[in-house]
Order: structure tokens, then sequence, then C-alpha cells
């Protein structure tokens, strides 16, 4: 019949292979440009086309050895379906193990096959070892889809690849065949490449349960961005026992956690900031609110923080990321930079060990960090100058060897330039990291750093100042965002909304505050209550012994 013989897929992508030395173990991003071409389908037309006489219909109940035609991809090139027959040769109570059949006593025999459905059913290697797979997923994700096959168990299938990847799940398999642009095996099914790893290691049953996830997300949120995505996969062989190793990511952290481009540090990446907010922002629960959360990507994740009552947005934890990425110190301040569940390698740094250091360019992607290592100093005052269409938030990490003495922001006035002194410098510190991260989606990415000598008369406790205006969250913003002021004692403070004319938009206090932390809203509207245009703002704190600004770039 004619689905026995090749089948050309035409569709919209170019799918290259992937050379050995820039590996992916999920080719699931190839098809991803295709979630938009996916057809609606009714509750009513949900139901299998492969039925009856139908030579790829599977059996009601399928036991091991029962086989049937499936379609499998070539995908170094167009996408192509072939049509070839696989055997059922495992099967426990959460999964069935399907070999092509070529590749069964080749390159996989029956103690892989009894490996896999152990670690689906009964034990993995992480943080619940009598936990299988299947349940840690449910348990942590979300329900497994089961819309066709009416059959809850999920199909592990190994072929041989043509691509040097190691899994994936196709999603059009979710719909009946002959519904979307590509075929559909019409069941809940994980591809494995079985040529180039061991079938029954761990690694690639850990790639399984990384594909088991990216399943479970097209059934809680279909668009997704791929990051938040992968980085729950990721997260999901962390649990299971065999996580990616941390490399390539650390050697370039400049690296915009936002941005999906399949390489090995992407991988690495997500992995790293999801087990980060699954160990410091409430486990469990947390990711599987952002797993079902509508909202995608940083606005999920702000969102979930909400939720769960957390005074920090997403760029707030993405700031202490970056510093917990270069010390992962569990001993300083309860933990809050450091791993528990991962050892983290060296980040790359730029050493500066002669001073001073002359005004000096660099710039970094949003969302990503670099980081500067000053040593065998004496107290200077470190000076940052981010782009003024930016938006930045630089910290300092103060160490003596592998102590971390501190951790401060540096505060930025409203052309983004700020300076930190280093009053202790070679005497309770011996190192001090400059890390800077760019937190605005657009504009640009430069800015400059230097050093000078802390000029004379500058007191130790004048580093705070008196009166602060910590940056707009969120920034930039179509709609409300919130600043907060820092006082250093009870006084009177104005605060207005300007333009870059320096013209007062809104009033948004004039009154007594008491010493401490306060936070204000603007909505956008000026004072007659007409919504302001798109462009820079800034909101300007004065009181009688100082004043402060922050910058705002306002969407349309």
């Amino acid at each position: 019949m004619k689905s026995l013989v090749p089948i050309a897929l035409i569709v919209s992508l170019s799918l290259l292979a992937i050379p050995a030395s820039a590996r992916e173990h999920c080719a699931t991003r190839w098809f991803d440009p295709e979630r938009t071409g996916i057809r609606p389908v009714s509750q009513l037309d949900m139901v299998p086309r492969h039925v009856g006489a139908h030579l790829m219909t599977p059996p009601p109940d399928p036991d091991v050895g029962d086989h049937w035609p499936w379609y499998i991809w070539l995908l170094n090139g167009y996408p192509q379906a072939l049509v070839r027959e696989c055997t059922v040769r495992g099967e426990g109570t959460t999964v069935y193990v399907v070999v092509e059949d070529s590749q069964w006593q080749t390159r996989v025999f029956q103690d892989d096959v009894d490996a896999v459905v152990n670690a689906w059913d009964n034990a993995s290697l992480g943080i619940h070892p009598d936990q299988g797979i299947y349940e840690i997923n449910t348990t942590y994700f979300g329900a497994a889809p089961d819309q066709l096959d009416n059959d809850p168990k999920i199909y592990v299938l190994f072929y041989d690849f043509d691509i040097a990847a190691d899994g994936f799940f196709w999603y059009f398999d979710m719909y009946p065949d002959g519904t979307q642009p590509f075929h559909s095996n019409e069941c809940e099914v994980v591809y494995i490449n079985c040529s180039d790893n061991d079938p029954g290691g761990s690694y690639l049953i850990s790639v399984m349960a990384h594909e088991f996830q990216h399943m479970i997300h097209w059934l809680t949120d279909q668009d997704e961005d791929l990051w938040v995505d992968e980085g729950m996969g990721e997260l999901a062989m962390w649990l299971y026992g065999d996580p990616d190793p941390v490399v390539q990511f650390p050697n370039n952290p400049d690296n915009d956690l936002t941005t999906w481009n399949s390489t090995f540090a992407d991988y690495v990446k997500t992995y790293l900031w999801t087990l980060y907010f699954y160990e410091h922002f409430g486990g469990q629960p947390s990711i599987w609110a952002v797993m079902h959360e509508p909202l995608n990507g940083v606005a999920g994740y702000d969102r979930v923080l909400d939720q769960i009552g957390s005074p920090m947005n997403f760029v707030d934890v993405y700031s202490d990321w970056t510093v917990a990425n270069f010390i992962d110190d569990t001993s300083f301040e309860g933990g809050r930079y450091g791993y528990a569940g991962e050892t983290l390698p060296t980040f790359a740094s730029v050493t500066k060990s002669s001073y001073p250091v002359p005004t000096t360019s660099g710039a970094v992607l949003r969302y990503a960090s670099d980081y500067l290592k000053f040593i065998n100093g004496a107290p200077l005052r470190l000076r940052f100058d981010g782009a003024d269409a930016g938006v930045w938030r630089p910290r300092v990490i103060l160490r003596n060897g592998t102590t971390t003495h501190g951790v401060a922001e540096i505060p930025l006035d409203a052309f983004d330039v700020g300076t930190y002194n280093l009053f202790d410098f070679g005497e309770t510190h011996d190192t001090a990291i400059l890390v800077i991260g760019k937190t605005s989606p657009t504009g640009s990415t430069s800015y400059t750093y230097s050093t000078e000598g802390i000029p004379a008369g500058v007191e130790e406790h004048a580093q705070a100042g008196s009166l602060r205006l910590l940056p707009f969250a969120p920034n930039p913003a179509a709609g409300t965002s919130a600043i907060r002021l820092e006082v250093a004692s009870p006084q009177r403070v104005e605060v207005d909304v300007v333009d870059v004319a320096g013209r007062v938009l809104r009033h948004l206090a004039a009154r007594e505050l008491a010493a401490g932390l306060h936070e204000l809203d603007w909505d956008g509207k000026d004072d007659a209550g007409r919504s302001a245009p798109a462009g820079v703002y800034f909101a300007r704190a004065r009181a009688a012994d100082g004043e402060s600004a922050a910058k705002l770039i306002r969407l349309p």
C-alpha cells in the first residue's frame, strides 16, 4: 500500500546534520517552528485514523512480540518519514519499549529493554530512588497526554537516527494522522537514537525523562518559550539522576538565557537556571506552577513569583543567579548564592591585577553575564557606565580566597553610571568580582568600566547614601512599573516622573517618609490621567539631604 514507501514531507524548515563536536541530545527544537502550523482539531475529531484493517494500527493492549509498521523520521535535510516494522520488546506498568526490527539484537538487547522498563516503573538515580521516570515526571510537571490511543502507557521507540542527536518528542503524534502537515503514529511516543550511546545506559534513560517532559509540557502549555521547555527537560534529567555535565556555558557566560540556539551551552544555562529556581523558590509546587502558567518565558516566571508571594521578580532572581553561578557558595547568606544539588566549575572571567584600570569597553547580551575579577589590589573605586539605552544590574562580589564576604548592587544614576568603593580591598578581602548584567530586551549592550583611587574625605558609611532610587521593575514596561526608594532617615521626600527634557509628568509622592524601603507605582500616565507615549522617562527623588534618579524605558 502507499504508506509502505518513503513519504516526503513538504515543510518550511531545513534540517542539517549536527557534527559530533557540537552534539545535541534533543532534536525537538528542529520541529519547533512548525508549532504555528498546527491545525485546530475538534474534540469530536480527535480519534485515531489508524483503525480497522489499517496496517499501522496497534493492538488495543499490545503484548511483547506484537509488531506493526511505524513512521520513523529521517532528519538530515528535509524531514522524511519512512515506514518500518517495529516490535514491542518490553512492557511495564507505565511503558512499552519498541525497537525497529533491524536494530534488535544488533544495537538493542534484552538487558537494555529490561533496564528501560525498570527505570520507567521502579527506580531512578536521583533524589527519588524508589520512583521511576513516569511517577517523577507526572508528579513534578503534570499529567501525561492520552487523547488518541486510550492507553496511559508511554511508548519508547528505538531506531537508528541519521543525525547526531539522542532523542525527540514529535508533537504531531498527538493528532490523528492526516490532520496535520506531518504524519502521526497516533500514540504517546518518544524516539530514542540507539546507534551512538548505550540504549540501556543511564544517559539515554535520562534523555527519555527529558523527552517525556516535552510531551507533558506540550499538554500543559503548547506555546511555551523553548528555553523554558528545555530547562524543564534538563531538570527532568537531574531528577532522574543523570543530568548534563556543566560544560561550555561556564566558558562563555555571555549567553542570553532567554534565547535558544540549540548549542550544548544552551542546555546547560537553562539547566542551571531551572535548578536554581527549583532550589530557591518553592521546589516542586513552583515548578508545577511554571509548567501550567499560560504566560510564557519571563512573564510566566514573574507571574509565578507573584503567586508564591516572593518579593522578587524575574530580574531580581536572574541577578542573584549570575552571582551564584560564579561563587556557588552555599555557606553565605543561607545558600542564596549557591546550588545544593550541583557543583559548578569556575566561570570564565577577565582578570585585572594592575591599577588604575583605564576606561575599558565591553558588551554583554541581555540576561547574560560578564565577570571582571580584580586581584592584588589596595582600596580603590570601581566605576561602571552602561549604555543609556540599556537597563543594567551590576553587582560586586567581595571574597577572600573561597570565602564570600559580601554581595552588593552598584547604585546607578539616571545615566546608568555608578561607583563602588572597595575600602578594604587587599585587607579583609583579596578579590572583587564585578558582575555585569543587562536586563532590558532592547537597547545597546555596551558598557565601560575603570578604577581610580578613593577621593580623600570619602567615608565608608557614605557607600549606601541617604536617599536612593532603585531600578524600576519591570523595565522596560508597557503598563505599571514599580520603583523602590531607600530612605536612610525620616524626612520629607518628593518623587516625580519627568521626561528627557526635565518636564514633570506625574507627582508620585510629596510627604514624610520613614527610614527604610518604600515602593511607588507609576501606571504610565501623567497627572491628568493621559497615557505617556513610548520613550525614556526618569523618576526623580528629592529630599533635604540629597536626590536620586532612576530611568524607565516605556514601551508602546
